[in-house]
């Protein structure tokens, strides 16, 4: 493994020492690496990958993860993919927000929409009741494939996107906008620390 260029430390720090059974030790089994991704061991023996453990909502106390919510969008047929990020939120100080795309041939409706959010409601609860649901043509993606969920924040929030440059498919990030902002340019906020930070590094 590489080590953090200048920092050793930091590198140990931020991905074996939260696991370490034995700091004295030179034994690699009492140093597990920590990936920050969430997974289950089933009876089955696969490991269900849950995705990162950082990309969490904090809805009024309640930890919240985005990959709960959006599996729970995919259990729907009509879904394609799915993405959640957060939204400030006065009151409860972020609320999720779904982004979708649908399948080929399925055409955006409110039923669908209903049906999302009554599907969130029974599988995670009424806390997970996004805030708003926007039915899109496509998600913003690397060229990996990777969804790019640190730009649908941004447009969420109405902040900077920032580089799209990199995405295979950066014509959608203005399509998206103007689905969820309107076709009048709306003035970009600054934009707390947490959410400038979502979806960064997963």
């Amino acid at each position: 493994m590489q080590t953090i260029w200048g920092d050793p430390q930091r590198f140990v720090k931020q991905y074996y020492e939260k696991y370490c059974k034995n700091r004295d030790s030179k034994d690699w089994h009492d140093w597990p690496y920590y990936a920050a991704d969430g997974a289950l061991l089933p009876a089955d023996g696969y490991f269900r990958i849950l995705g990162r453990v950082d990309d969490v909502i904090n809805v009024a106390g309640h930890r919240l993860g985005t990959k709960e919510v959006e599996s729970a969008c995919l259990t729907i047929p009509d879904v394609a993919e799915a993405a959640v990020v957060p939204v400030v939120d006065e009151v409860k100080g972020r609320v999720p927000e779904v982004y979708v795309s649908l399948k080929p041939g399925i055409a955006p409706s409110k039923a669908i929409r209903d049906k999302i959010i009554s599907t969130i409601e029974v599988m995670i609860g009424k806390i997970a009741r996004p805030k708003t649901i926007h039915i899109v043509p496509d998600m913003p993606k690397t060229r990996s494939g990777k969804i790019m969920r640190r730009v649908l924040a941004a447009i969420s929030n109405n902040m900077d996107t920032g580089d799209i440059t990199t995405l295979a498919n950066p014509d959608i990030v203005a399509q998206i906008r103007e689905l969820v902002q309107g076709r009048q340019a709306v003035p970009l906020n600054e934009g707390p620390a947490d959410i400038k930070l979502f979806g960064v590094d997963s």
